[in-house]
């Protein structure tokens, strides 16, 4: 009998288990090869190549055999001209992302069929040494956009997945043409942070390809710049990544943690400072022109279901931490800057510019982490709980300049010092993201942990602010006996 009830008891354990694995969330996506058709650009001669099925399975074929590392891609089924031999190449690499690896000369075999010249095979040349090296290269590519992905599943709308995308890319990348005698690729964006403006477009287009939405990638000779335009309900909007990753004014560098969405979803009409291009999709519709994510200097993110931003209204000095969806609804959560006034003088959360005058621009930015959201002041980080509006400050700061931007690596917490805005600053640490369920504090979570919740749930044991905090392992704002359980089901994978 003993033997019995301890079977059921397991079986039980194991049952709350599933079921709570099976309402974690909706999936994720996954990094593969691009899907046809989902990135498509204007080519020299003013079509596209994915214009007709020849074309289209042209591309498909340099792909694949690419992927594959041929020496040798037959594709004499499709009639492509050998004259556009250039044009085949620069669509491949601009069609589909992960063919990082192709070097810029690409030689043919053509054939004549009725006096015209076609494409017979396509001899690519490869900036790797061998497959092996390739492959490697690849595998850390999908790697590097899987952990992007997992950003964004299949609950969120496609501007709400193109937000957090386009974030995220911007927050851990910056500009470099080359870097120690490397060329830049988009591998060296996705995988290293760094590139050049096609990189960073190419990347966007790539990551968001994955999730279902299409684009096109847009170059203006005049400019010699590349962006991209994102199709959002039929619909297609401007969008440069590049210049929305913020460089200093004065000494040109990047601003790190910090985030600018000045040029994200704009129409032809309002795009600013943009000349000289060609396009395949017009960006008519002016929906996102006005909208409110263009006054956010600071990262959005994804915590419990909604969006987080940090808003500053063009021309008044305030900081308001607040939701924020596809249809411009944009709700305070909390005034940032009333709060932490009394702590760090008035106008804390704005940079002073002499003479009783204030940078309009916060200059805070906001992150978030296992379920938190955190924000930087000029003289320290915050931590905030989306489900009970708590707000806490994490750890003081008392460099030599204030914190100008904010970011999280591997748990931890940099802030930008900086001189003034003008220029970029020094990333320091300043604290260690607080662990969901660890109120012992050990920085490990384990049975102790649950223990100790239980305890306090019997009115044992009491916990401060930040115990509370971290005792809401599953985030409902409430602590009870299912943070226990949902704590011993993540002991248990």
């Amino acid at each position: 009998m003993k033997n019995r009830k301890h079977i059921l008891k397991i079986s039980s354990i194991f049952l709350t288990a599933a079921m709570l694995l099976s309402s974690m969330g909706a999936a994720a996506f996954a990094a593969e090869k691009t899907p046809a058709g989902t990135i498509d650009k204007l080519a020299t001669n003013g079509s596209s190549f994915l214009s007709s099925s020849d074309k289209a399975g042209a591309l498909e074929a340099v792909r694949d055999g690419v992927l594959n590392y041929q020496s040798n891609i037959d594709i004499k089924d499709y009639r492509i001209k050998a004259e556009d031999a250039g044009l085949l190449l620069d669509a491949v690499k601009s069609c589909y992302p992960e063919t990082f690896c192709l070097a810029q000369t690409v030689y043919v075999s053509p054939t004549q069929i009725g006096g015209v010249s076609y494409i017979s095979s396509v001899i690519p040349q490869y900036q790797t040494s061998s497959a092996e090296e390739y492959n490697t290269m690849l595998s850390a590519f999908y790697a590097k956009a899987d952990e992007y992905l997992s950003l964004v599943d299949d609950s969120m709308n496609d501007f709400t997945k193109a937000v957090v995308l386009h974030d995220a890319i911007v927050m851990n990348s910056e500009y470099y043409i080359t870097k120690d005698g490397v060329s830049a690729t988009p591998y060296t964006l996705m995988v290293e942070g760094w590139g050049k403006c096609e990189d960073y477009s190419r990347v966007y287009a790539y990551l968001l390809a994955q999730t279902g939405i299409k684009s096109e990638l847009v170059d203006s000779d005049s400019m010699n710049h590349e962006w991209i335009k994102i199709q959002l309900e039929g619909k297609y909007y401007e969008v440069d990544v590049t210049w929305d990753d913020p460089v200093s004014s004065k000494d040109k560098l990047d601003s790190p943690g910090r985030v600018s969405h000045d040029y994200f979803l704009f129409s032809n009409s309002s795009f600013p400072n943009h000349s000289g291009y060609y396009e395949l999709n017009p960006s008519a519709d002016t929906t996102y022109d006005e909208y409110y994510i263009h006054n956010m200097d600071s990262q959005l993110c994804m915590v419990r279901g909604s969006l987080y931003g940090i808003y500053c209204a063009s021309g008044v000095v305030e900081t308001k931490l607040v939701s924020y969806n596809a249809a411009n609804e944009l709700t305070t959560v909390y005034d940032l800057g009333a709060a932490v006034e009394s702590a760090e003088g008035f106008w804390a959360s704005h940079w002073s510019a002499g003479d009783g005058y204030y940078y309009t621009s916060s200059y805070a930015n906001l992150c978030t982490y296992d379920g938190l959201l955190y924000y930087n002041m000029p003289k320290g980080v915050y931590v905030f709980d989306a489900a009970t509006n708590t707000n806490l400050k994490l750890a003081a700061y008392n460099g030599t300049n204030p914190l100008y931007g904010l970011k999280i690596a591997d748990g931890k917490l940099y802030g930008d010092d900086a001189q003034e805005p003008g220029y970029s600053g020094t990333l320091v640490e300043v604290a260690d993201c607080l662990k969901m369920g660890d109120v012992e504090d050990d920085g490990i979570l384990n049975i102790i942990d649950a223990t100790r919740i239980q305890r306090k749930l019997a009115d044992f044991i009491s916990f401060d602010d930040f115990g509370n905090l971290k005792a809401d392992f599953n985030h409902d704002g409430i602590i009870n006996i299912n943070d226990v359980t949902a704590i011993q089901v993540a002991i248990a994978q």
